[in-house]
């Protein structure tokens, strides 16, 4: 698996360590933006609500590329409710349809380094038990509404969320 380091600038303030073994969740996202968003450019915006750095752990860009994000060793921002336990990637593109900056459906080369990446994780880090969207965290853990609930990480990546379990289940052998 092939990922590229950024250069982030120093975190705005000291984050929260954390074990590796504490994760459990894989949970995807979209950045329900413009599909020439950088990672630089969203540690920009999460920096500026208040975020030490960018809060995913992963980008993946239009073409595929996966970037890094905030490192694995301290708790992430990108999941509210679940963030200690879980690995945070987010696609390049909004993918809900019906919204004003729709950008229409994930590549494939998004989809094929998000299974890839999602094959490597549960491998890396055997404590993972779950692939999900991120609107799963407010129906499986917080009764599905409330500040946890969100249409990320769009319609239209949300339907390929079974399709990436199965092809992590046959690669990882994990159900």
């Amino acid at each position: 698996m092939n990922i590229v380091h950024v250069d982030y600038p120093a975190p705005a303030f000291a984050m929260t360590p954390r074990a590796i073994s504490q994760i459990t969740d894989f949970i995807i996202h979209h950045e329900a933006g413009s599909l020439t968003e950088t990672p630089l450019g969203i540690d920009a915006q999460h920096r500026a609500e208040g975020w030490a750095m960018i809060g995913y752990n992963y980008i993946i860009d239009t073409k595929g590329v996966v970037y890094d994000g905030r490192p694995l060793d301290v708790v992430p921002s990108a999941a509210y409710g679940r963030n200690t336990q879980s690995v945070n990637v987010s696609l390049v593109g909004n993918f809900e349809k019906g919204d004003p900056g729709f950008t229409g459906p994930p590549t494939d080369e998004q989809i094929a380094s998000l299974e890839a990446l999602g094959v490597y994780l549960h491998k890396t880090i055997p404590s993972i038990e779950r692939t999900i969207g991120h609107r799963d965290v407010a129906t499986l853990f917080y009764g599905g509404d409330g500040d946890y609930a969100t249409a990320c990480p769009g319609s239209l990546l949300y339907a390929e969320i079974p399709l990436i379990r199965a092809k992590i289940a046959s690669e990882c052998n994990v159900h």
